[in-house]
């Protein structure tokens, strides 16, 4: 294996279909993106999860898409009794906008979790109206009958509320946090976003009807998360978060006065294999905006690395060995120490000063 890489957190994207329309999301911004409305299949994730991969190296799996939800995946929970029957003490955590899903599936998906899960329901509203100013094509009551079910078959799998700060729930967070509270979630966690009018162009601009007060947007081109536990129960994922901490220590050593610190080697940002089945760094290395910018280094989609080299990447074309061992997949980490080489996607957001000053209190792992 590439010596540079860590294996013990991915993050997939079992799914590129969604049923929401968010302003935001890559599949508004940039709807050519080639893999869209593609599923993963449970045959799929055991040929490069490997039994033995999952018993001696995975610690955690994330399952979120880029431009899709997990959910929506049609062999979703197969692929998650695979992994779990395979090796219980894996972290799986569930990354979803929550919608549509009958109880029956809930229930199914419930019953194949453990105390050392997590399913995080992406919730910006405090109803059905105000969840549809960002979450458009969301359906609250779905959401919330789903989150009933699961609490209801499954008592230890661990549940958190994640709201992107908007100005319509601004001043609402204290309800947002009641509610978590009547449904027996463990978690709310609030985050302050780069997406609006003050860090990128686009849709709003500077007047973007969205974008919250100024002490709820991100200080980087990095956002800026905060969990707040509501349930007092701790989670048994202890294996994953010692792994984390111990490489955390080692690359912060290894890359002292360079531009960035790369939450990839760290595993904070998990390997991440998208819905079309290309191997990534991580997810913000298959940005598929229009183009990104940072210290005068602009890369468009279509330039983009991945973009141009996405069939050398993809994992039902070439093993997992092959291409973590392909010359070109180490171009990436050349960046880490020569700024010359450094990527933008990489030094907009992994750049050391941010990275440093936060990763200590809390920001999240995706």
């Amino acid at each position: 294996m590439a010596i540079n890489w860590q294996f013990y957190h991915w993050h997939l994207e079992p799914s590129a279909v969604c049923t929401l329309k968010c302003p935001r999301c890559p599949r508004n911004e940039h709807p050519d993106t080639p893999w869209l409305n593609k599923n993963m299949t449970l045959e799929f994730v055991k040929k490069f999860f490997t039994e033995d991969m999952l018993k001696n190296s995975v610690k955690r799996v994330t399952m979120c898409g880029d431009v899709g939800d997990p959910i929506y995946c049609k062999e979703y929970i197969d692929i998650c009794r695979y992994i779990k029957l395979t090796n219980p003490n894996i972290h799986i955590f569930t990354i979803t906008n929550g919608s549509y899903k009958k109880s029956e599936w809930w229930r199914e998906f419930a019953e194949v979790l453990d105390e050392r899960d997590t399913i995080n329901f992406s919730i910006d509203g405090y109803d059905d109206a105000s969840n549809n100013l960002y979450r458009i094509n969301s359906d609250f009551d779905s959401i919330i009958q789903g989150i009933r079910t699961v609490r209801q078959y499954n008592k230890k799998v661990f549940l958190n509320w994640a709201t992107i700060i908007f100005s319509f729930n601004q001043d609402h967070l204290t309800k947002i946090n009641t509610l978590a509270k009547d449904l027996n979630m463990d978690s709310v966690q609030l985050t302050r976003s780069t997406k609006f009018g003050s860090k990128y162009g686009g849709y709003g601009g500077v007047n973007d009807p969205l974008e919250p007060r100024i002490e709820f947007i991100s200080k980087s081109h990095r956002y800026e998360r905060e969990t707040i536990n509501i349930s007092e129960r701790i989670q048994d994922n202890h294996e994953y978060l010692e792994h984390n901490q111990k490489k955390w220590v080692e690359i912060k050593q290894k890359y002292q006065d360079k531009p960035i610190i790369p939450l990839c080697e760290i595993g904070n940002r998990g390997i991440y294999v998208n819905a079309e089945g290309v191997l990534f760094p991580c997810s913000w290395t298959s940005f598929p905006y229009t183009s990104l910018t940072h210290k005068n280094k602009t890369i468009n989609w279509n330039d983009s690395f991945f973009a141009t080299h996405r069939n050398s990447m993809n994992l039902n074309l070439h093993s997992f060995d092959s291409i973590i061992n392909n010359p070109l997949w180490n171009q990436c980490s050349q960046g880490f120490s020569d700024p010359d080489k450094t990527w933008v996607e990489c030094g907009q957001k992994c750049s050391a000063d941010v990275v440093d000053q936060n990763y200590a209190v809390g920001w999240e792992t995706n």
